[in-house]
């Protein structure tokens, strides 16, 4: 195989937003997977764009996560016209709702419109009448994931990115404090001029580094669909217990857990129970709807719950992992940002609160 440029090691939304974005560089580039492209975390999210009600609460974050929503327009109407597909970007905003008193003072605290009960329900028929406040978030959008994930890799190979599906990575190679490439399970060496680690909640798993710069965890997420007729909801709606998010065609998706599971992605009945239970709390005609599938993810969370970007103190080996909530959100401004410092030039915004050595020991 010939040496490429970069080699990215994780074909998540990250890895591969990536990798289209280097290419645009001219840089040649091969990203490697242990299953399939975009199989995990990506595939298992809601595609919520929300830098304002996912509790984006560090002023750092908050900062990437607004100039990451500012790039996407233009990021998404790129990747449709070079793909052609369609990646159900919708912009009609979040509602966020209360139920008793304690909640709707907590609604006070974040920006957006303060709308009563009669004028949520007004926007949205289906809510449930023991609504005792809203807010809404105009500037929530979000997006059909599973959609974007087949743009991506229909942007990345047509740009002539190397994806090579089932490949899991054993060890990175390094020496004298420098990145060489990976050995892969298969025994396999794969060299490039620089390597990025993009494994999400498995980025501190591997052999020699380990956890040292990544150190990484996975939080699942337990998720169910719902079918419904179109527009039964047009707005994304959330409360504290849960969340309900209507795709264009009448998939209404409801989540979510936060389970301690280690890399466990099983379903459970306690988990959709306490989805199911938040959820009908929010829009009672629910629980009539035909059930269509459920699944789990695996969130990278950090010890400091915020992403890992950037160069480390390894030569030519960079970090884009550990997104927790965020992934498809943060996905544009990480490949703006690890593009700039690969190549060289001051990125748009101060890494320094993300970077590997905040970890880091001797």
């Amino acid at each position: 195989m010939p040496r490429p440029d970069v080699l990215i090691v994780g074909a998540g939304v990250i890895g591969c937003s990536l990798a289209v974005r280097l290419r645009e560089e001219k840089l040649s580039v091969t990203v490697v997977d242990r299953g399939g492209p975009g199989k995990e975390a990506s595939w298992a999210a809601a595609g919520m764009l929300a830098p304002t009600s996912e509790h984006v609460q560090v002023k750092a974050e908050a900062a990437l996560a607004e100039a990451s929503a500012a790039l996407y327009p233009a990021w998404i109407r790129h990747l449709e016209d070079a793909t052609g597909l369609s990646v159900g970007y919708r912009a009609e905003g979040t509602l966020l709702v209360a139920f008793n008193s304690e909640e709707a003072t907590g609604l006070g605290s974040l920006p957006g419109e303060a709308v009563s009960a009669e004028e949520a329900q007004r926007l949205e028929p289906t809510l449930s009448p023991r609504l005792v406040a809203a807010r809404f978030l105009a500037g929530d959008r979000q997006v059909d994931n599973r959609r974007l994930l087949a743009a991506l890799v229909e942007a990345a190979r047509a740009a002539s990115v190397e994806l090579r599906s089932q490949t899991p990575v054993a060890e990175w190679r390094v020496e004298s404090g420098r990145a060489l490439g990976v050995r892969t399970a298969a025994g396999e060496n794969l060299e490039a001029g620089a390597v990025v680690n993009a494994l999400g909640c498995w980025a501190g798993c591997l052999p020699p580094l380990g956890s040292r710069l990544t150190p990484t965890r996975p939080v699942r997420g337990q998720m169910l669909a719902l079918r419904a007729a179109p527009n039964f909801l047009r707005h994304v709606v959330r409360s504290p217990r849960a969340y309900i998010v209507p795709r264009s065609e009448g998939r209404l998706l409801l989540g979510s857990t936060m389970d301690d599971a280690g890399y466990d992605k099983s379903v459970t009945p306690s988990g959709l129970r306490c989805i199911l239970v938040g959820a009908v709390e929010i829009a009672p005609h629910l629980a009539a709807l035909p059930f269509e599938e459920a699944w789990a993810g695996l969130r990278p969370d950090t010890p400091d719950h915020l992403p890992i970007l950037g160069a480390t103190d390894i030569e030519n080996y960079y970090a884009a992992t550990g997104h927790f909530r965020n992934g498809i959100l943060l996905a544009p401004i990480t490949a703006e940002l690890l593009a700039d410092v690969i190549l060289g030039r001051g990125p748009s915004l101060p890494l320094e609160p993300f970077s590997s050595l905040r970890f880091a020991r001797p």
